[in-house]
């Protein structure tokens, strides 16, 4: 049973000491104190496989107050099940959601660093501006950057790179 936690806000906490044990195996959350400690958007997941569930409402109420907090929530929800669809472990950073961290297939978050970085630019292609300045943030995190862009009904992913000459 998934709820908030007191300690570290806009985390979720996996009561169930069996299935925390269970999703960290599998490359969820982070452990703390013994406790795991769940992104929202790993949480919303979890909730709509049917793994877990909300301590107080359902998956539509928590996407709602999601939003309220992040305007990108849905989107970024969306490009999360997306991904994880395709069997590549997906990490949240823990501040902001306008990336996530792909990880190879296979490979999960305690082997390995991750090998693409996702930017979640929701709307109409972006911008070339845009699309170089996040050209510089995968270029100094050393990772493939992955543009996901359109809106959480039609969503695109675009591979972007540059080099040097």
């Amino acid at each position: 049973m998934l709820g908030e936690t007191k300690k570290n806000r806009g985390l979720l906490l996996e009561s169930d000491v069996l299935l925390a044990q269970k999703f960290c195996e599998a490359g969820f959350g982070f452990g703390s104190n013994g406790e795991l400690l769940l992104h929202p958007l790993e949480a919303a997941y979890l909730v709509q496989l049917g793994k877990s569930s909300f301590a107080k409402g359902n998956l539509a109420q928590f996407i709602t107050i999601q939003k309220k907090k992040n305007k990108l929530f849905p989107f970024a929800f969306v490009a999360y099940m997306a991904i994880r669809g395709t069997g590549r472990m997906v990490r949240p950073y823990a501040e902001g959601m306008k990336y996530l961290r792909v990880y190879a297939p296979g490979v999960g978050r305690e082997k390995d660093r991750p090998s693409q970085l996702v930017c979640l630019l929701p709307g109409k292609v972006p911008s070339v501006k845009a699309i170089t300045d996040e050209v510089k943030v995968a270029h100094l995190a050393r990772l493939d950057l992955i543009i996901a862009c359109g809106t959480e009904k039609k969503m695109k992913f675009y591979k972007v790179s540059s080099f040097n000459f």
